[in-house]
Protein backbone atom coordinates (compact mmCIF):
# COMPACT_ATOMS: atom_id res chain seq x y z
CA UNK A 1 0.00 0.00 0.00
CA UNK A 2 1.71 2.75 -1.48
CA UNK A 3 -0.86 5.96 -0.31
CA UNK A 4 1.77 7.83 1.77
CA UNK A 5 3.44 8.38 -1.50
CA UNK A 6 1.25 9.70 -3.82
CA UNK A 7 0.11 13.19 -4.67
CA UNK A 8 -3.60 13.76 -2.99
CA UNK A 9 -6.46 14.80 -5.33
CA UNK A 10 -7.49 18.41 -5.24
CA UNK A 11 -11.04 19.50 -3.61
CA UNK A 12 -13.28 18.80 -6.68
CA UNK A 13 -11.40 14.76 -7.41
CA UNK A 14 -11.85 14.93 -3.06
CA UNK A 15 -15.33 14.79 -2.70
CA UNK A 16 -15.34 12.64 -6.26
CA UNK A 17 -13.40 10.09 -4.04
CA UNK A 18 -15.28 10.17 -1.84
CA UNK A 19 -18.78 9.68 -3.18
CA UNK A 20 -17.22 6.74 -5.13
CA UNK A 21 -15.50 5.38 -1.49
CA UNK A 22 -19.11 5.75 -0.28
CA UNK A 23 -21.23 4.28 -2.70
CA UNK A 24 -19.12 1.90 -3.71
CA UNK A 25 -17.94 0.88 0.04
CA UNK A 26 -21.58 0.90 1.18
CA UNK A 27 -23.01 -1.44 -1.48
CA UNK A 28 -20.13 -4.20 -0.99
CA UNK A 29 -21.46 -3.94 2.48
CA UNK A 30 -24.45 -5.06 1.96
CA UNK A 31 -23.75 -7.27 -0.87
CA UNK A 32 -21.32 -8.83 1.88
CA UNK A 33 -24.13 -8.33 4.70
CA UNK A 34 -27.22 -10.21 1.94
CA UNK A 35 -24.77 -13.05 1.48
CA UNK A 36 -24.08 -13.75 5.43
CA UNK A 37 -27.80 -12.93 5.98
CA UNK A 38 -28.77 -15.44 3.96
CA UNK A 39 -26.74 -18.18 4.68
CA UNK A 40 -27.31 -17.75 7.93
CA UNK A 41 -31.27 -18.04 7.38
CA UNK A 42 -30.97 -20.92 5.55
CA UNK A 43 -28.86 -22.52 7.98
CA UNK A 44 -31.26 -21.92 10.77
CA UNK A 45 -34.20 -22.99 8.52
CA UNK A 46 -32.14 -26.08 7.57
CA UNK A 47 -31.55 -27.13 11.79
CA UNK A 48 -34.77 -25.80 12.82
CA UNK A 49 -37.60 -25.46 10.69
CA UNK A 50 -37.89 -21.80 11.38
CA UNK A 51 -36.13 -18.95 9.27
CA UNK A 52 -34.84 -17.23 12.54
CA UNK A 53 -34.84 -20.48 15.52
CA UNK A 54 -37.40 -18.67 17.30
CA UNK A 55 -34.88 -15.73 18.15
CA UNK A 56 -35.18 -12.42 17.38
CA UNK A 57 -33.28 -11.33 14.01
CA UNK A 58 -30.63 -9.39 15.75
CA UNK A 59 -29.54 -12.37 17.81
CA UNK A 60 -28.88 -14.05 14.37
CA UNK A 61 -25.47 -13.62 14.21
CA UNK A 62 -24.71 -13.27 17.91
CA UNK A 63 -22.68 -16.39 19.49
CA UNK A 64 -19.69 -17.14 21.49
CA UNK A 65 -18.00 -13.86 22.33
CA UNK A 66 -21.05 -11.74 21.85
CA UNK A 67 -22.25 -12.99 25.39
CA UNK A 68 -19.64 -11.12 26.96
CA UNK A 69 -20.15 -7.85 25.22
CA UNK A 70 -24.03 -8.04 26.24
CA UNK A 71 -23.12 -8.77 29.90
CA UNK A 72 -20.04 -5.76 29.36
CA UNK A 73 -22.88 -3.17 27.79
CA UNK A 74 -25.47 -4.03 30.36
CA UNK A 75 -23.50 -4.23 33.94
CA UNK A 76 -20.16 -2.93 33.09
CA UNK A 77 -16.98 -5.53 34.88
CA UNK A 78 -16.86 -7.16 37.70
CA UNK A 79 -13.65 -7.54 39.69
CA UNK A 80 -13.51 -10.93 39.89
CA UNK A 81 -14.82 -11.92 36.25
CA UNK A 82 -12.78 -13.32 32.65
CA UNK A 83 -15.17 -10.23 30.94
CA UNK A 84 -11.54 -8.06 31.31
CA UNK A 85 -10.15 -9.86 28.79
CA UNK A 86 -12.71 -8.09 26.67
CA UNK A 87 -11.80 -4.38 25.77
CA UNK A 88 -14.31 -1.79 26.43
CA UNK A 89 -14.68 0.24 23.35
CA UNK A 90 -17.43 -1.46 21.30
CA UNK A 91 -19.41 -3.03 24.23
CA UNK A 92 -19.38 0.51 25.71
CA UNK A 93 -20.61 2.69 22.93
CA UNK A 94 -23.20 -0.11 22.67
CA UNK A 95 -24.12 0.63 26.09
CA UNK A 96 -24.63 4.18 25.07
CA UNK A 97 -26.78 3.15 22.09
CA UNK A 98 -28.77 1.29 24.23
CA UNK A 99 -29.37 4.00 26.75
CA UNK A 100 -31.27 5.90 23.73
CA UNK A 101 -33.00 2.84 22.42
CA UNK A 102 -34.26 1.79 25.52
CA UNK A 103 -36.99 4.75 25.23
CA UNK A 104 -38.70 1.95 22.29
CA UNK A 105 -37.17 -1.57 23.72
CA UNK A 106 -37.58 -3.31 26.81
CA UNK A 107 -34.13 -5.24 25.97
CA UNK A 108 -31.99 -2.52 23.56
CA UNK A 109 -28.85 -4.33 24.61
CA UNK A 110 -28.71 -6.80 21.22
CA UNK A 111 -29.96 -4.28 19.10
CA UNK A 112 -27.19 -1.79 20.21
CA UNK A 113 -24.49 -4.20 19.83
CA UNK A 114 -25.74 -5.07 16.15
CA UNK A 115 -26.18 -1.73 15.34
CA UNK A 116 -22.66 -0.31 16.42
CA UNK A 117 -21.30 -3.36 14.44
CA UNK A 118 -23.48 -2.45 11.47
CA UNK A 119 -22.07 1.10 11.43
CA UNK A 120 -18.43 -0.21 12.13
CA UNK A 121 -18.79 -2.35 9.36
CA UNK A 122 -19.99 0.29 7.17
CA UNK A 123 -17.26 2.99 7.99
CA UNK A 124 -14.51 0.60 7.65
CA UNK A 125 -15.49 -0.29 4.47
CA UNK A 126 -15.66 2.63 2.91
CA UNK A 127 -12.40 3.53 4.27
CA UNK A 128 -10.84 0.91 3.05
CA UNK A 129 -12.18 1.75 -0.67
CA UNK A 130 -11.14 5.28 0.08
CA UNK A 131 -7.26 4.39 1.29
CA UNK A 132 -6.92 2.07 -1.19
CA UNK A 133 -8.19 4.59 -4.30
CA UNK A 134 -5.92 7.13 -3.20
CA UNK A 135 -2.81 5.24 -3.00
CA UNK A 136 -3.66 2.59 -6.14
CA UNK A 137 -6.26 3.72 -8.03
CA UNK A 138 -10.05 2.91 -8.71
CA UNK A 139 -9.54 -0.78 -9.60
CA UNK A 140 -7.51 -1.43 -6.97
CA UNK A 141 -9.94 0.17 -4.31
CA UNK A 142 -12.82 -2.39 -6.23
CA UNK A 143 -10.92 -5.40 -5.57
CA UNK A 144 -9.43 -5.18 -2.13
CA UNK A 145 -12.63 -3.80 -1.02
CA UNK A 146 -14.59 -7.13 -2.31
CA UNK A 147 -11.47 -9.17 -0.68
CA UNK A 148 -12.70 -7.43 2.46
CA UNK A 149 -15.91 -7.71 2.03
CA UNK A 150 -16.36 -11.36 1.30
CA UNK A 151 -13.16 -12.52 3.01
CA UNK A 152 -13.29 -15.97 4.86
CA UNK A 153 -14.25 -14.59 7.89
CA UNK A 154 -16.40 -11.78 6.75
CA UNK A 155 -19.39 -12.93 9.13
CA UNK A 156 -17.12 -11.43 11.60
CA UNK A 157 -17.82 -8.11 10.20
CA UNK A 158 -21.26 -8.33 10.51
CA UNK A 159 -21.72 -9.97 14.02
CA UNK A 160 -21.65 -8.79 16.87
CA UNK A 161 -18.22 -8.83 17.59
CA UNK A 162 -15.27 -5.86 17.77
CA UNK A 163 -13.52 -6.77 14.60
CA UNK A 164 -15.81 -4.10 12.41
CA UNK A 165 -15.29 -1.29 14.82
CA UNK A 166 -11.84 -1.50 15.24
CA UNK A 167 -10.88 -2.01 11.52
CA UNK A 168 -13.35 1.36 11.40
CA UNK A 169 -10.93 3.33 13.82
CA UNK A 170 -7.77 1.80 12.39
CA UNK A 171 -8.59 2.96 8.61
CA UNK A 172 -9.76 5.97 9.82
CA UNK A 173 -6.31 6.19 12.18
CA UNK A 174 -4.04 5.53 8.77
CA UNK A 175 -5.50 7.29 6.42
CA UNK A 176 -5.10 10.46 8.50
CA UNK A 177 -1.56 9.67 8.76
CA UNK A 178 -1.38 9.37 5.23
CA UNK A 179 -2.64 12.76 4.97
CA UNK A 180 -0.38 13.75 7.65
CA UNK A 181 -3.03 14.89 10.25
CA UNK A 182 -1.22 13.25 12.83
CA UNK A 183 -3.25 13.90 16.05
CA UNK A 184 -6.44 12.79 14.50
CA UNK A 185 -4.27 9.57 13.28
CA UNK A 186 -3.35 9.58 16.96
CA UNK A 187 -6.86 10.02 18.66
CA UNK A 188 -8.22 7.29 15.76
CA UNK A 189 -5.64 4.95 17.27
CA UNK A 190 -6.46 5.73 20.50
CA UNK A 191 -10.20 4.87 20.07
CA UNK A 192 -8.76 1.61 18.11
CA UNK A 193 -6.85 0.48 21.34
CA UNK A 194 -10.06 0.66 23.39
CA UNK A 195 -11.65 -1.72 21.10
CA UNK A 196 -8.53 -4.38 20.63
CA UNK A 197 -5.22 -4.56 22.41
CA UNK A 198 -4.02 -4.80 18.77
CA UNK A 199 -4.28 -1.01 18.68
CA UNK A 200 -0.96 -0.66 19.93
CA UNK A 201 0.63 -2.52 16.86
CA UNK A 202 -1.07 -0.19 15.23
CA UNK A 203 0.57 2.32 17.05
CA UNK A 204 3.48 1.08 16.44
CA UNK A 205 3.24 0.88 12.58
CA UNK A 206 1.83 4.48 12.38
CA UNK A 207 4.63 5.61 14.70
CA UNK A 208 6.99 3.99 11.63
CA UNK A 209 5.16 5.82 8.76
CA UNK A 210 5.74 8.57 10.75
CA UNK A 211 9.08 8.54 10.75
CA UNK A 212 9.59 7.09 7.16
CA UNK A 213 7.78 10.52 6.05
CA UNK A 214 9.37 12.94 8.03
CA UNK A 215 12.46 11.77 6.94
CA UNK A 216 11.71 11.51 3.44
CA UNK A 217 10.54 15.13 3.62
CA UNK A 218 13.46 16.72 5.63
CA UNK A 219 11.79 17.44 8.11
CA UNK A 220 12.63 16.80 12.09
CA UNK A 221 11.21 14.11 13.26
CA UNK A 222 11.78 14.86 17.12
CA UNK A 223 8.34 17.84 16.37
CA UNK A 224 4.92 18.82 17.92
CA UNK A 225 3.22 16.28 15.33
CA UNK A 226 4.94 13.19 17.38
CA UNK A 227 3.25 14.35 20.39
CA UNK A 228 -0.12 14.26 18.56
CA UNK A 229 0.66 10.93 17.41
CA UNK A 230 1.40 9.99 20.95
CA UNK A 231 -1.89 9.87 21.97
CA UNK A 232 -2.71 7.00 20.60
CA UNK A 233 -1.20 5.31 24.11
CA UNK A 234 -4.03 6.78 25.51
CA UNK A 235 -6.19 3.89 24.56
CA UNK A 236 -4.41 0.66 25.86
CA UNK A 237 -3.01 2.53 29.01
CA UNK A 238 -6.42 4.04 29.75
CA UNK A 239 -7.91 0.50 30.27
CA UNK A 240 -4.91 -0.88 31.75
CA UNK A 241 -4.89 1.82 34.54
CA UNK A 242 -8.86 1.17 34.69
CA UNK A 243 -8.26 -2.42 35.77
CA UNK A 244 -6.01 -1.78 38.13
CA UNK A 245 -8.37 0.40 39.95
CA UNK A 246 -10.83 -1.50 39.42
CA UNK A 247 -8.90 -4.74 40.87
CA UNK A 248 -5.64 -3.47 42.15
CA UNK A 249 -3.18 -5.37 39.49
CA UNK A 250 -1.44 -4.23 36.47
CA UNK A 251 -1.88 -7.52 34.60
CA UNK A 252 -5.50 -8.08 35.19
CA UNK A 253 -5.97 -8.21 31.36
CA UNK A 254 -3.21 -10.86 31.10
CA UNK A 255 -4.33 -13.08 33.57
CA UNK A 256 -8.36 -13.01 32.49
CA UNK A 257 -6.78 -14.42 29.27
CA UNK A 258 -5.00 -17.10 30.82
CA UNK A 259 -7.98 -18.03 33.80
CA UNK A 260 -10.78 -17.47 30.80
CA UNK A 261 -9.36 -19.28 27.94
CA UNK A 262 -5.46 -20.82 28.41
CA UNK A 263 -3.74 -18.19 27.04
CA UNK A 264 -0.48 -17.35 27.82
CA UNK A 265 2.68 -16.17 25.94
CA UNK A 266 4.80 -19.13 24.61
CA UNK A 267 7.70 -20.26 22.49
CA UNK A 268 6.58 -20.21 18.74
CA UNK A 269 7.39 -23.58 18.41
CA UNK A 270 5.34 -24.76 21.87
CA UNK A 271 2.33 -22.69 20.14
CA UNK A 272 2.68 -24.15 17.03
CA UNK A 273 2.79 -28.37 18.88
CA UNK A 274 0.12 -27.17 20.32
CA UNK A 275 -2.13 -25.95 17.59
CA UNK A 276 -1.06 -29.10 15.96
CA UNK A 277 -2.64 -31.01 18.70
CA UNK A 278 -5.88 -29.29 18.44
CA UNK A 279 -5.88 -30.13 14.79
CA UNK A 280 -5.63 -33.81 15.50
CA UNK A 281 -7.35 -33.78 18.87
CA UNK A 282 -9.82 -31.14 19.90
CA UNK A 283 -12.37 -32.80 21.88
CA UNK A 284 -14.79 -30.09 19.40
CA UNK A 285 -14.91 -31.90 16.10
CA UNK A 286 -15.98 -28.54 14.47
CA UNK A 287 -12.92 -26.71 15.87
CA UNK A 288 -10.48 -29.11 14.59
CA UNK A 289 -10.42 -28.21 10.63
CA UNK A 290 -10.64 -24.36 12.15
CA UNK A 291 -7.45 -25.02 13.76
CA UNK A 292 -5.96 -26.05 10.62
CA UNK A 293 -6.99 -23.43 8.76
CA UNK A 294 -5.24 -21.04 11.73
CA UNK A 295 -2.19 -23.02 10.55
CA UNK A 296 -3.03 -21.97 7.31
CA UNK A 297 -3.50 -18.43 7.75
CA UNK A 298 -0.22 -18.12 10.13
CA UNK A 299 2.00 -19.15 7.16
CA UNK A 300 0.29 -16.50 4.93
CA UNK A 301 0.51 -13.99 7.40
CA UNK A 302 4.57 -14.67 7.59
CA UNK A 303 4.66 -15.12 3.66
CA UNK A 304 2.62 -11.22 4.12
CA UNK A 305 5.15 -9.90 6.01
CA UNK A 306 8.12 -10.99 3.80
CA UNK A 307 6.04 -9.10 1.19
CA UNK A 308 5.89 -6.22 3.34
CA UNK A 309 9.52 -6.16 3.85
CA UNK A 310 11.02 -7.09 0.49
CA UNK A 311 9.28 -4.10 -1.23
CA UNK A 312 10.04 -1.82 1.33
CA UNK A 313 6.64 -1.22 2.96
CA UNK A 314 7.63 -1.15 6.49
CA UNK A 315 4.58 0.39 8.64
CA UNK A 316 2.57 -2.00 7.09
CA UNK A 317 5.29 -4.99 7.69
CA UNK A 318 5.15 -3.75 11.82
CA UNK A 319 1.16 -3.89 11.81
CA UNK A 320 1.11 -7.55 10.05
CA UNK A 321 4.20 -8.85 11.85
CA UNK A 322 3.34 -7.68 15.06
CA UNK A 323 -0.22 -9.18 14.91
CA UNK A 324 1.09 -12.37 13.76
CA UNK A 325 3.76 -12.54 16.49
CA UNK A 326 1.49 -11.84 19.21
CA UNK A 327 -0.70 -14.90 17.84
CA UNK A 328 1.82 -17.00 16.86
CA UNK A 329 3.57 -17.03 20.41
CA UNK A 330 0.04 -17.11 22.22
CA UNK A 331 -1.47 -20.76 24.08
CA UNK A 332 -2.38 -21.89 20.49
CA UNK A 333 -3.04 -19.93 17.33
CA UNK A 334 -6.68 -20.42 17.96
CA UNK A 335 -8.33 -17.24 15.99
CA UNK A 336 -5.67 -15.94 13.93
CA UNK A 337 -7.54 -16.22 11.21
CA UNK A 338 -10.44 -14.88 12.48
CA UNK A 339 -8.11 -11.78 13.28
CA UNK A 340 -6.42 -11.07 9.78
CA UNK A 341 -10.29 -9.66 8.80
CA UNK A 342 -9.10 -6.07 9.96
CA UNK A 343 -5.30 -6.39 8.31
CA UNK A 344 -6.23 -3.96 6.08
CA UNK A 345 -2.34 -3.58 4.43
CA UNK A 346 -3.16 -7.64 3.29
CA UNK A 347 -6.34 -6.70 1.02
CA UNK A 348 -5.15 -3.03 -0.06
CA UNK A 349 -1.58 -4.91 -1.33
CA UNK A 350 -3.82 -7.83 -3.46
CA UNK A 351 -5.75 -4.91 -4.78
CA UNK A 352 -2.90 -2.90 -5.90
CA UNK A 353 -1.26 -5.80 -7.40
CA UNK A 354 -3.96 -7.15 -8.76
CA UNK A 355 -4.08 -3.54 -11.34
CA UNK A 356 -0.42 -4.22 -12.10
CA UNK A 357 0.46 -7.44 -13.64
CA UNK A 358 -1.52 -11.02 -14.87
CA UNK A 359 -0.25 -13.34 -11.26
CA UNK A 360 -1.81 -10.38 -9.06
CA UNK A 361 -5.15 -10.15 -10.64
CA UNK A 362 -5.18 -14.34 -10.71
CA UNK A 363 -4.18 -14.30 -7.20
CA UNK A 364 -7.05 -12.05 -6.34
CA UNK A 365 -9.10 -13.88 -7.98
CA UNK A 366 -8.27 -17.20 -5.99
CA UNK A 367 -8.46 -15.23 -2.84
CA UNK A 368 -11.86 -14.03 -3.64
CA UNK A 369 -13.17 -17.62 -4.82
CA UNK A 370 -12.17 -18.72 -1.43
CA UNK A 371 -13.17 -16.56 0.50
CA UNK A 372 -16.50 -16.35 -0.66
CA UNK A 373 -16.57 -19.97 0.02
CA UNK A 374 -15.28 -20.04 3.63
CA UNK A 375 -16.88 -17.22 4.21
CA UNK A 376 -20.09 -19.23 3.82
CA UNK A 377 -18.95 -22.54 5.89
CA UNK A 378 -18.36 -20.12 8.42
CA UNK A 379 -21.18 -17.94 8.55
CA UNK A 380 -23.09 -22.01 8.60
CA UNK A 381 -20.76 -22.95 11.00
CA UNK A 382 -21.10 -19.45 13.29
CA UNK A 383 -24.99 -19.74 12.87
CA UNK A 384 -25.45 -23.13 14.62
CA UNK A 385 -22.81 -22.30 17.62
CA UNK A 386 -20.06 -23.80 16.30
CA UNK A 387 -16.54 -23.86 16.57
CA UNK A 388 -15.76 -20.95 13.43
CA UNK A 389 -12.71 -19.56 15.05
Amino acid sequence: MRAAHRAFPGPEGEVATWRRALVGGTSAWLLSRLLVTTVAVATQWGATGSLLGGKPFVDLLSRWDSSHFAAIARDGYAPDSTDVAFFPGYPMIARAVASVLALWSADPVPVALAAVAAVGGVVATVLTWRVVEVGSGVRAAEVATALFVFGPYAVFLHASYAESCFAAAALGAWYAATRERWLAAGLLSALAGTVRPNGLFLLAALGVLYVVRRRAAGRRIVAWPAVGLATGVLGWTGYTTYLWALTGRWDAWTRAQEFGWGRRTQAPWDTFRDTLQNVLHHRLLSARPQFLLDVVFAALLVAAVVYFLVRRSWAEAVFVGLTAVSLMTSSTYVSLARNTLPLFPVWAALGSASTRHTTGRRVALVVLVVGVALCVANTHQFTLGRWAD
